[in-house]
């Protein structure tokens, strides 16, 4: 880092005491020379948001605050809305101390580290600011790629794409501002980790709250960490119904390929017991559809086991009739749907067969 804070004080120095050539003063008696001609700028793909290592190690750090004692090559401490900042990170505090021979870094009071959007609070830091390794105490955070938040005993930043959070909490539910946080669903863990490779987060001794009641607990799951298609818990519903009690269902995502998908459906009903339910999604060119059942092994209120299933697919048919000469648009629909009885459609209305 001392490198680079040389060379941006040898760069100002020398913009201080130098001008451009094509700039001169004005007497404004009329002969000044003419204008330097202006300058355009134009785009550049060698403008990077993101840098190679060897060149973000080598960015320039800026450091400011209220009071800075140091040497050169040694230790340097800030007192006083202290801020380090370089390209990709920014971290403020009431005290930093940065030692320039390796970049080790220790923040107290009011931290606030800022990494390509991700935050972290709280009031303990120890980072590594090339490596991005380091130790996070009591900190919230609020993620950037999907609007995740949380807080944690302590986050470990293993490098600048993995983290483990301890007794850790993460929801991506808003958190609303002067007030405890309780989000509608969340998920409650002894350890986090956030892999931003994988964009998953792993869950050990996890439970999954809704409203601040557990719903489901397990050693381990994961979750998606993106909007992308990831196989992971998905956002669980509650409903209640004066016949079946209370329906609690926790869905699991498989992302099984680009063109199919499936859905786990599992409904816990306190009146009947548990519905099995899952949906499975194809896409073809020529052809889609989805085919989708759930069972129900002895309902306690029918005494029997209850199941249903659908099948639709949809297809367009005009490249066979080509073939065959038939000419025209021609296509294929097909809804075919089964269930146990038929009190199936009045007992389980919003049954994942339908």
């Amino acid at each position: 880092m001392a490198r680079g804070v040389h060379v941006l004080l040898a760069l100002l120095a020398l913009g201080v005491l130098t001008a451009p050539a094509g700039v001169r003063a004005q007497s404004g008696d009329g002969d000044e020379p003419a204008a330097a001609p202006s300058v355009d700028l134009k785009s550049s793909r060698t403008l990077l948001e993101t840098l190679p290592d060897g060149a973000r190690q080598a960015a320039p750090t800026f450091i400011s605050g209220d009071r800075i004692e140091g040497q050169t090559e040694g230790v340097t401490a800030v007192e006083g809305s202290a801020e380090l900042r370089r390209h990709d990170i920014v971290i403020r505090a009431d005290r930093l101390q940065i030692n320039q021979s390796n970049n080790e870094s220790r923040a107290t009071g009011n931290v606030l580290v800022n990494r390509d959007g991700n935050r972290f609070r709280g009031p303990d830091l120890q980072l590594n600011v090339d490596t991005f390794q380091g130790t996070f105490t009591q900190p919230t955070f609020d993620l950037l790629e999907n609007e995740g938040k949380g807080d944690a005993s302590r986050v470990d930043f293993i490098d600048k794409d993995h983290a483990d959070a301890f007794d850790a909490r993460y929801s991506t539910c808003p958190r609303t501002p002067g007030a405890e946080w309780m989000p509608a669903w969340m998920v409650r863990a002894s350890r986090i980790e956030f892999d931003n490779v994988e964009e998953i987060g792993k869950a050990t001794n996890g439970v999954l709250e809704f409203q601040g009641v557990p719903i489901l607990g397990s050693p381990y799951f994961t979750f998606p960490l993106t909007d992308a298609r990831k196989s992971g818990l998905l956002p669980p519903t509650l409903n209640i119904d004066n016949i079946s009690g209370l329906e609690v269902t926790l869905p699991y995502y498989l992302n099984l390929a680009p063109n199919f998908d499936a859905t786990l459906y599992p409904t816990f009903m306190s009146k009947r017991g548990v519905d099995l339910g899952a949906e499975f999604r194809y896409l073809q060119p020529s052809y889609a559809g989805q085919v989708r059942g759930a069972y129900m092994p002895s309902d306690q209120l029918r005494d029997a086991d209850r199941w249903g299933y659908t099948l639709q697919h949809q297809q367009n048919l005009t490249t066979l009739a080509d073939r065959v000469g038939a000419g025209g648009g021609a296509g294929l629909y097909l809804n075919l749907n089964r269930v146990s009885d038929d009190d199936y459609w009045r007992d389980f209305p919003r049954a994942t067969a339908s």
